[in-house]
């Protein structure tokens, strides 16, 4: 079986950006993380090419994580969480 592309675009500063990924850990799944900076003082998007390349994708944003699961964009970890109970996750792993 192919292993499923992961995408995730997070912030350091981000609690639920950590949660996706220590899911994706504990479970083994490979995936590629894309640092967006965050400027606490500004309440801004730091300007980086990962900015530039979530931005082409999905246009404006105002929150991360930004995960996407062959290539099936998911807004945010209280997306993610109840795709994950329901089963949907999972189909989302086996499409390809």
């Amino acid at each position: 079986m192919p292993k499923p592309e992961i995408i995730i675009y997070y912030a350091e500063v981000c609690g639920l950006c950590h949660k996706a990924m220590d899911f994706f850990r504990s479970r083994n799944y490979d995936f590629t993380a894309y640092e967006i900076g965050y400027d606490r003082a500004t309440d801004q998007w730091e300007p980086s090419e990962n900015l530039d390349a979530l931005e082409k994708q999905i246009g404006s944003f105002d929150f991360v994580p930004q995960i996407f699961i062959n290539g099936t964009h998911i807004a945010g970890w209280k997306k993610l969480e109840p795709m994950i109970e329901s089963g949907e996750f999972d189909a989302l792993l086996d499409q390809k």
